[in-house]
């Protein structure tokens, strides 16, 4: 089955889900915030205005709780919680490929069209086989859902759920 943003966030633990929402409302901007708290209300069948108004810990146990999202949102909510608690992960992936980055942030100039797919996959095998096997999982499913050179990674991933 493809890896899909939403798939990928039914498939983590609720407490993986609580750790990406505490990130991301403790973090997250007011148009950022908005978009999500539509989300909420509609799919909890709530007032926006309802939702806007709740606790921060209320905010977080719903979104976790709520496994259908627009796939922007996810995308922007593992993003979040992958830069902050699994950064190290994508810094040890990015210098396996040599790709130049700052912090894990890769820079501007670097033309992904220059990665070949047997690298890109040599790197995630090489990058799974490293002490943080969840998080180096979960940032592989991400770059998948990204597309271009990352496809191919779907295919060497580990088969489950």
């Amino acid at each position: 089955m493809p890896v899909t943003a939403n798939r990928l966030w039914r498939q983590l633990p609720n407490e993986t889900r609580v750790a990406v929402c505490q990130i991301f409302w403790a973090e997250a901007k007011g148009a950022e915030k908005q978009i999500l708290i539509a989300s909420i209300a509609k799919a909890k069948s709530l007032r926006e205005v309802f939702v806007r108004k709740s606790p921060t810990e209320r905010l977080v146990q719903w979104t976790a709780a709520t496994l259908s999202l627009p796939d922007p949102i996810v995308d922007d909510l593992l993003k979040k919680y992958l830069l902050r608690e699994h950064r190290a992960v994508i810094v040890s992936f990015l210098d396996l490929l040599h790709i130049p980055h700052a912090e894990g942030m890769i820079e501007e100039s670097f033309d992904a069209n220059t990665l070949t797919n047997e690298g890109v996959q040599e790197a995630a095998r090489a990058l799974l086989a490293l002490a943080d096997p969840a998080g180096s999982e979960l940032y592989l499913k991400y770059l998948v859902l990204q597309g271009g050179p990352w496809a191919g990674i779907e295919e060497i991933l580990p088969a489950g759920e």
